[in-house]
């Protein structure tokens, strides 16, 4: 960009003045830089925020793909009659998730954010073509160990990445982001299987589309800057100077959130469990096993059997209706976020979910009798699913990445996520044989009084985060312990 003049100011890339750039040659020094703001602000942190975003897509692509393939793809695998082996090809990526979960912290810790997701890119392309081409069920089951393998580790480290690249003012709203991109991917995997109807051998399509993500993913997270505050607390001062200029538009005078924590390379359990982060680990992992024993994942990969089972007639519509819901719920928290808060949302979110529980359940129990029992079930679903985005969805990753003291939030993190793909397995594999054993209404209902205990747990629990750095916040938990 050129001055008035027709010089550049080469280090800060802006428009100088004919009297600044007299100054600069002159001998004087240059202007102190100025923090971006507002709208200017967002738009030079966005696309680091949407780059390191590609990696929550492919979280739920490959959640939501397996709904409709997994019928084709058992035919042709020859596995069609063997109900275990099906089981497995859905529940082997959540293995593979949580173990990449449970080191991508440590992993992010030693070698950096933007490093270990370009490193998280391999297993995402790899896992993708073995899928895509597997002649047999065993290469399956490998790709999808390594999918999810690079699902888990993305899972932890976009939400890390997210919120120390983003401004206190906008990290509700940036944050929201990952939880959108997850959305996105399982409506786009439910799409990607239409064309299944008329052509069953398209799921190995479906796969290997998943490799593009992951691609882009690995190409361009060279390119985004560092997190400025993993490079601080290792010493590279100047290089976090240049990466705040890079995000904010000038260096943070304060030394950055995370100026009192240098070494975070050997955290030990016992340090994690200590009564000074006792708080934020009981928030962490008790929000996302509440998130999951709520049933979310329960409606996402059993969607369409339970349409079915309600008396709605179009299984596949009503799936992309509820992915397409849960979109929209999720960008109108991403707008509130950062005006309402944290708890309210939460709170808010779990009441409705709650309630429709109790609605699917009652439609479920007299689809026999009642004629509107199909319609009032698609629609209690839709209403669990835009509650759920509001809140139980975005905030407890969002929360993850704000708690912690910044040397334990690799394996803060990683504790967090392992507990949600722990409990996401356990539903997953759970579901179909307590809905055989006690029904489905009873199993909603139980889904309603987990929402009841979540209400309690956020009110006497969660801290509010809105609006403060995440200096402030974690010296508030360590306070409160």
């Amino acid at each position: 960009m050129r001055s008035s003049s027709g010089e550049l100011n080469p280090r800060r890339g802006r428009r100088l003045t004919a009297s600044a750039t007299a100054d600069l040659e002159a001998g004087e020094p240059e202007p102190k830089l100025q923090p971006l703001e507002g709208r200017e602000l967002l738009m030079r942190v966005l696309p680091c925020v949407l780059v390191a975003s590609l990696g929550a897509f492919s979280f739920g692509y490959h959640l939501g793909i397996v709904n409709p393939a997994l019928d084709n793809l058992a035919r042709d695998l020859g596995i069609a009659l063997n109900t275990q082996l099906k089981g497995l090809v859905v529940s082997t990526v959540l293995v593979g998730a949580t173990v990449g979960s449970s080191y991508s912290g440590r992993i992010a810790d030693s070698v950096g954010r933007r490093a270990a997701l370009v490193g998280t890119a391999a297993p995402l392309v790899l896992g993708s073509i073995l899928c895509g081409t597997a002649a047999n069920v065993w290469f399956m089951l490998v790709g999808r160990l390594l999918a999810g393998w690079g699902i888990g580790a993305a899972s932890n480290l976009v939400p890390m990445y997210i919120a120390e690249v983003s401004p206190k003012q906008l990290r509700g709203t940036l944050g929201s982001l990952n939880q959108l991109m997850i959305c996105i991917g399982i409506l786009v995997a439910v799409i990607a299987g239409m064309p299944l109807a008329s052509d069953p051998n398209h799921w190995h399509n479906m796969f290997l589309f998943a490799a593009v993500p992951g691609l882009l993913q690995g190409v361009f997270m060279t390119v985004v800057p560092e997190s400025p505050g993993w490079l601080r607390r290792n010493g590279k001062v100047a290089e976090a100077a240049a990466a705040e200029t890079a995000l904010w538009g000038a260096p943070d005078v304060s030394g950055g959130d995370d100026k009192d924590d240098k070494d975070e390379k050997k955290v030990s359990t016992a340090e994690l469990f200590a009564p000074a982060n006792r708080r934020a680990v009981t928030i962490g992992t008790g929000l996302f096993f509440l998130q999951q024993m709520s049933g979310v994942n329960a409606i996402v990969y059993f969607s369409s059997a339970m349409f079915v089972a309600a008396g709605v007639e179009s299984a596949v519509a009503a799936s992309v209706a509820v992915c397409a819901t849960n979109v929209v719920a999720t960008i109108l928290s991403g707008q509130a976020l950062d005006r309402l808060g944290r708890k309210p949302l939460l709170t808010g979110s779990f009441i409705g979910m709650g309630i429709s529980c109790l609605v699917m359940s009652y439609a479920m129990a007299n689809q026999g009798t009642w004629a509107l029992a199909g319609p009032v079930a698609v629609i209690a679903v839709m209403s669990y699913i835009a509650s759920f985005g509001m809140g139980c969805g975005p905030i407890p990753g969002l929360l993850s990445s704000e708690i912690f003291n910044p040397r334990i939030r690799g394996a803060g993190m990683s504790l967090c996520f392992t507990t949600h793909w722990v409990f996401n397995f356990v539903i997953g594999q759970a579901f179909l044989p307590v809905v055989e054993a006690v029904g489905g209404p009873a199993v909603f209902i139980g889904f309603a009084g987990v929402c009841a205990l979540s209400v309690l747990f956020v009110k006497a629990q969660v801290v509010e985060t809105k609006g403060k750095s995440l200096d402030v916040i974690t010296k508030e938990l360590a306070a409160a312990k």
